[in-house]
């Protein structure tokens, strides 16, 4: 279908027609769903012509009656006058009233694609906040502090998007309905599995502990997905055209939500995200500190023991400025 720089009012209107078409078949499959709201996410424009598309055919409910009897065959001419026959509508004419007929009968429109996607409920967290959530269809998901998510469970696919968060999914399974987040830049897919997911300012961490997970860039559908499956963990960069695959220990991953925070040669960067999301009180990094490396155990019970730790095995020093920790 045309990008949304070439789109014109009328073929984002057919577009918007097909889409619906496509959707309420009694052949359309989860695939289908998902690619509805990629093009929907692709511009305002399309938005704005799908919702008239609905309120269309919603009209064209109200009048399906008034429809159906303008279908109907004509009575048949009783008198037999020498004339000739009157002009028969068009194939495409029929055939175009008789779709407009169908969609009538087919679509309930706006409140059946509202109640398709599911209702949107968005679960936040402050910082030092771990909430537990249990989804309707019998997900879990435990959220990290300072962490913020949405859920949408609708009828053929569940639906999560990530922001600043931190958070693990144990998902029950349902072929029938994938489980997909979007976080950054990247899509993750699953049916039921166990995993955990970091999204950072700029970068996305996936780690799989059961089942098989699916990662790919949202934009790219010609790109092939990268297959997770136990023990290993995607690391992503926010705009990088590639991700790293590695083998690791899950259970490292899954600490935060035990209390503590495992470091394996881990940045300062990462550690910090991640200490920021446990404590109240900010922590900031100096200029080049960044990238320095840390590997060791932490337990996030007390923030002032946890920076002493971090700061004596990191060899740098803390001090509190304006309200926020900054190590230097």
């Amino acid at each position: 279908m045309s990008g949304p720089e070439h789109e014109t009012r009328e073929a984002l209107r057919d577009e918007a027609v097909a889409w619906l078409v496509r959707v309420q078949s009694d052949t359309a499959t989860a695939e289908d769903w998902s690619a509805l709201t990629d093009w929907l996410e692709g511009s305002d424009a399309r938005v704005a012509a799908f919702e008239d598309a609905e309120l269309i055919l919603a009209d064209l409910e109200m009048r399906k009656a008034e429809i159906a009897q303008a279908l109907s065959p004509p009575e048949p001419n009783v008198v037999n006058f020498p004339r000739r026959a009157p002009a028969r509508p068009s194939r495409r004419a029929w055939a175009g009233a008789a779709i407009a007929a169908s969609l009538a009968l087919m679509v309930g429109g706006p409140a059946l694609w509202n109640a398709s996607q599911g209702e949107l409920t968005t679960y936040e967290t402050r910082p030092g906040e771990v909430r537990q959530i249990a989804l309707a269809d019998g997900s879990r998901v435990t959220l990290d502090g300072g962490s913020k998510l949405s859920v949408r469970l609708g009828w053929c696919e569940r639906r999560v998007e990530m922001g600043l968060a931190q958070a693990s999914f144990d998902v029950a399974k349902d072929a029938s309905r994938p489980f997909v987040i979007g976080v950054g830049d990247q899509r993750v897919r699953v049916v039921g599995t166990e995993f955990n997911i970091r999204n950072d300012a700029n970068s996305v961490r996936v780690t799989v502990r059961r089942g098989i997970v699916e990662v790919a860039p949202r934009k790219k559908t010609d790109v092939a997905p990268i297959r997770l499956t136990v023990g290993q963990e995607l690391r992503h960069t926010r705009g990088a055209s590639t991700s790293s695959v590695r083998r690791v220990e899950p259970a490292g991953a899954f600490a935060w939500s035990q209390g503590q925070l495992i470091a394996d040669n881990e940045t300062l960067g990462d550690i910090v995200a991640g200490l920021n999301r446990r404590f109240s009180t900010p922590i900031r990094l100096a200029p080049g500190l960044a990238n320095k490396r840390f590997s060791g155990v932490l337990a996030l019970d007390d923030q002032d023991t946890v920076i002493g730790l971090l700061a004596s095995h990191a060899g740098v020093s803390a001090h509190r400025v304006d309200g926020e920790i900054v190590l230097r």
